[in-house]
């Protein structure tokens, strides 16, 4: 690889890597606020929490209307030695988490593409988003363990209910096998009973000939 496609590919990467922070206007506290927001790679709701306790850092904050989230005595000194009101509201939007930050350093002076504290405040949003993307990861991390442990009980209770099941099986072949046993045992005396029928039954007619004969001879002895 030439040195020139690496660094291409390297400068590439670094600015992929950033997040995309625009400038815009929103309604905050119902009116229009200017400022700038991005996307957040997070749900509304894990977003809120973070981005709450992050402002926490710099500031009372104060909930709002209308979702809301504000901080009027912020002390971000990378952004101005003096303290400054943060207006800020995250909603969903085209199933994205997207986060407005909206901060006047003075009477109709918003931060915005082409102000001098641009730069320092985007840096600052950055630092979050950092954060909460790590935060993302461990969310994630923490719930392929939980889906993990759920499967393990899942499985561990499909390897108990088979257990059962072979039990029962063993017991119902046991059973089975007891039974075949008996009907063969009752096979082998129906037999042997016919085998005595038969010759009872030769016995009978045997005797039920000779019976006949002498039966035969008496009569003829009286006739003589």
């Amino acid at each position: 690889m030439s040195k020139y496609l690496f660094l291409a590919l390297f400068v590439f990467g670094t600015f992929y890597s950033q997040a995309q922070i625009f400038s815009g206007m929103t309604e905050i506290e119902r009116s229009k606020k200017e400022g700038f927001y991005t996307y957040l790679g997070t749900e509304e709701k894990y977003a809120i929490e973070s981005w709450k306790n992050y402002l926490k850092k710099f500031g009372r904050v104060e909930n709002g209307k209308g979702g809301a989230i504000n901080s009027f005595d912020t002390r971000i000194s990378s952004i101005s030695k003096n303290s400054f009101p943060l207006l800020s509201k995250i909603s969903e939007e085209n199933n994205k988490t997207k986060l407005f930050v909206s901060i006047a350093l003075g009477p109709d002076d918003y931060i915005q593409t082409g102000h001098a504290q641009f730069k320092d405040a985007t840096a600052w949003l950055e630092d979050f988003i950092e954060i909460l993307n790590l935060e993302e990861a461990v969310r994630k991390e923490d719930q392929k363990v939980a889906n993990l442990t759920s499967q393990k009980v899942k499985n561990t209770k499909s390897a108990e209910r088979l257990v059962r099941e072979l039990e029962a099986n063993k017991k119902q072949t046991e059973l089975l096998t007891k039974k075949l046993e008996e009907a063969k045992l009752e096979k082998e005396k129906l037999l042997a009973n016919q085998e005595q029928n038969k010759l009872d039954q030769k016995a009978t007619e045997d005797a039920l000939i000779l019976q006949n004969q002498a039966l035969e001879s008496a009569k003829k002895k009286i006739k003589d």
